[in-house]
C-alpha cells in the first residue's frame, strides 16, 4: 500500500485534506504517538514535514550526550510557541527515549495541582538523581520565568540559563553541562544576494503542490473538478514558482517591517486560509485579506492597491471607461487565464504584483516595481549584500555611497531643513534666532573601510558608519522602515508622523549631526527674504549679505 491509499470509510476531498494545515486542527501540535495511532490525516501532515537544520544539529548533540562518561548533560531546544519544538522532539523521541529522558513542553504543567515551574523543578530533580541525559523543549519566556521563580536548589542550571541569554547568538551554545539550540540561530528567511529566499517555504510549498504520484495532496487535487472547484483553482496558483517567490518576499517584508518571525504554525495556517477562504479574486485577494492570522495583518499594510501613483490612478480610470490599451488588455487576459478567475480591478493590480514578475509586458508590470516600497527593499537588500562582503568592488562602493550619502544622508538633511524657504545644499539647520534659521556647514561621508572590517550580525538592523565634518565615526542604525522614510522624503513627501519610532531615529541622527557642526567655520542665516553667509578665517569673520 502506498502512502496515500487510505481507508475508504473516510472520503476526503482537497479541502478536507488541507484541513491538517489549520491552526485549529488537532494536527497543528505534535504529541507522542504509536504507529497504531497514525491515521489518514496524520500521513498527510507527515508528508509535508521539512527537516530543518536545527533538528539535525540537535540530534547530533543528543548523540554526543550519550558518549559523555557521566551522561549528565541537558540539551535544550529553545524557541517561541509554534516554532516546531514538539515536532522535532517527537520525531527524535523514538530513536533516543531508551537512553535519554525527554521533557517535550516545559511551558505547560503535567499536573492540575502544580505550576509549570514546579514541574520543571521536579524534572531537574529527577535528572540529577539519574544517570541519563535530558532533552527539553522550552519557550524563551519560560526560560526567563524559571530564572526568576525556579528553585534555588537548581542555581547551577539557572546560571547556565543566564549565560545562554548573554550568548544567545551563538549556535549550540554550551555552558558547563547544558547546551542550547535556539531557533533564532537558524533563520528560515535569507536576505543575501540582494533578494529574499527561504529554503523552508520553498521546501514546504513544493511538498504541498508538486505534481508527482507520491504527493497525496496532488492526488486529491486531481480528483477535483478544475472548472468549478474554488480550492483547486487556488491550489494551481500556489503551485506556480513565481507566486511562491513573491510570497517569500512578503514574508521577508513582514520580518523586516513588522518584526514578525516566520513561525511554522502561523505560516502553515496562513497557507490554509488563503487556499480555502472565499474571495471573488481567489487566492490573489486572500493574500491581502485580514484573516485571524499574524501574517495577514502584516500583508494588508503592503497591499499594492493602496499604493498611490499616477500610473495606478490612470489604470483605474481607463478600466472604468473601457479605454485600456491592447497591451494592458492582453496582460489582463494572461492573468485571468493563470488564475481561472474573472479578476476585479483590484484583483488585477494584486495579480500583477504576485504573478507579473516574468510574464507581463505592459505598464501593469510597473505598478510594484516603481513603488517606494520596492525601491526601499531593493536598497536595503543591496546594503545587506554589501555589508556581508569582506572586500568591496568599485561597483559595491559606488552603490553604497549612492544609497548612504545620496539617499539616507540627504533625506535626513532635507527633513532637518524642511522649514527653510528654499533648498540649501551642504548646510543643516541648528537653531532659530528670531526670524532667522541658523544653518551650519556640514560634510558627511560613509566610511567604506569600516564597512569592510565589520561583520553584519543581524539583517534586522544595518549599522551605517558616518564621518561628520572629519570627526570620529558615528554609527546610524537603520532598518527597512527607516529606509522607506528616506525614500519618501527623497521623493518630496513629508515624513509620516504616525511612525514615531522611525521619525525619532531621524531626529536622533539630526541632533548628532548638529552637535558635530557646532564648531563649523561656515554658517548661513536664512529668513524668508534674506540670506547672510558667515565664514571664519583664523580669528576673523567674514559676512556676506
Amino acid at each position: 500500500m502506498d502512502s496515500w491509499s487510505f481507508n475508504k470509510e473516510i472520503e476526503l476531498n482537497l479541502q478536507d485534506a488541507l484541513g491538517v494545515l489549520s491552526r485549529s486542527s488537532k494536527y497543528s501540535v505534535s504529541t507522542l504517538r504509536t504507529e497504531q495511532t497514525v491515521d489518514e490525516l496524520q500521513v498527510l501532515k507527515d508528508h509535508l514535514y521539512v527537516t530543518p537544520d536545527i533538528q539535525n544539529e540537535f540530534e547530533t548533540a543528543l548523540e554526543g550526550a550519550l558518549k559523555q562518561p557521566h551522561n549528565n548533560n541537558i540539551v535544550c531546544l529553545c524557541g517561541s510557541s509554534g516554532d516546531g519544538k514538539s515536532e522535532i522532539l517527537t520525531k527524535l523521541y523514538t530513536k533516543f527515549n531508551h537512553a535519554i529522558d525527554f521533557h517535550l513542553d516545559a511551558t505547560h504543567s503535567n499536573s492540575q495541582h502544580k505550576s509549570a515551574i514546579d514541574c520543571l523543578d521536579e524534572k531537574f530533580d529527577k535528572f540529577k538523581r539519574s544517570n541519563r541525559p535530558l532533552a527539553i523543549g522550552i519557550n524563551i519566556g519560560m526560560l526567563q520565568k524559571f530564572l526568576k521563580h525556579g528553585s534555588e536548589r537548581h542555581h547551577d542550571i539557572k546560571e547556565s540559563f543566564e549565560k545562554y541569554f548573554e550568548n544567545r547568538h551563538i549556535k549550540g551554545y554550551k555552558d558547563k553541562n547544558t547546551s542550547f539550540y535556539d531557533f533564532e540561530c537558524y533563520p528560515r528567511l535569507n536576505f543575501s544576494s540582494s533578494k529574499i529566499t527561504s529554503d523552508f517555504i520553498s521546501g514546504f510549498l513544493s511538498k504541498l503542490t508538486e505534481s508527482t504520484p507520491s504527493n497525496p495532496f496532488y492526488k486529491y487535487y486531481q480528483l477535483e473538478n478544475k472548472t468549478s472547484s474554488y480550492v483547486a483553482k487556488n491550489f494551481e496558483i500556489l503551485s506556480l514558482v513565481s507566486f511562491q517567490n513573491k510570497l517569500i518576499e512578503l514574508f521577508g517584508l513582514a520580518r523586516l517591517m513588522e518584526e514578525q518571525f516566520l513561525i511554522p504554525r502561523i505560516f502553515v495556517d496562513f497557507i490554509y486560509q488563503i487556499l480555502t477562504m472565499k474571495n471573488e479574486d481567489g487566492i490573489i485577494g486572500n493574500v491581502f485579506t485580514k484573516f485571524d492570522n499574524e501574517f495577514s495583518r502584516c500583508f494588508t499594510k503592503v497591499d499594492p492597491i493602496n499604493v498611490r501613483s499616477q500610473a495606478l490612478d490612470s489604470f483605474y480610470l481607463e478600466y472604468t471607461t473601457q479605454t485600456l490599451s491592447s497591451e494592458v488588455q492582453d496582460d489582463i487576459n494572461i492573468l485571468s487565464s493563470l488564475t481561472n478567475f474573472i479578476l476585479t480591478p483590484e484583483g488585477i493590480v494584486r495579480a500583477a504584483y504576485l504573478l507579473g514578475e516574468e510574464i507581463l509586458k505592459s505598464s501593469l508590470a510597473d505598478f510594484s516595481k516603481e513603488s517606494f516600497l520596492q525601491e526601499s527593499l531593493t536598497n536595503y537588500l543591496s546594503l545587506i549584500d554589501i555589508f556581508q562582503k569582506r572586500k568591496l568592488t568599485s561597483e559595491d562602493e559606488d552603490l553604497c555611497l549612492n544609497i548612504v550619502e545620496e539617499l539616507i544622508v540627504n533625506s535626513a538633511l532635507e527633513y532637518s531643513n524642511r522649514l527653510l524657504p528654499s533648498k540649501v545644499d551642504g548646510f543643516i539647520v541648528s537653531r532659530k534666532l528670531k526670524d532667522y534659521s541658523i544653518c551650519n556647514k556640514v560634510n558627511i561621508q560613509a566610511d567604506l573601510d569600516w564597512i569592510e572590517s565589520h561583520k553584519l550580525t543581524s539583517t534586522d538592523i544595518i549599522p551605517i558608519p558616518l564621518i561628520i565634518n572629519n570627526g570620529p565615526v558615528y554609527i546610524f542604525n537603520i532598518d527597512l522602515n527607516t529606509m522607506i522614510q528616506a525614500v519618501f522624503i527623497s521623493n518630496g513627501f513629508r515624513p509620516n508622523r504616525q511612525n514615531l519610532e522611525t521619525i525619532a531615529k531621524f531626529d536622533e541622527l539630526i541632533s548628532h549631526i548638529v552637535d558635530r557642526t557646532i564648531k563649523t567655520e561656515s554658517m548661513k542665516l536664512i529668513s524668508n527674504n534674506r540670506t547672510i553667509s558667515v565664514s571664519k578665517n583664523r580669528r576673523r569673520y567674514t559676512v556676506e549679505v
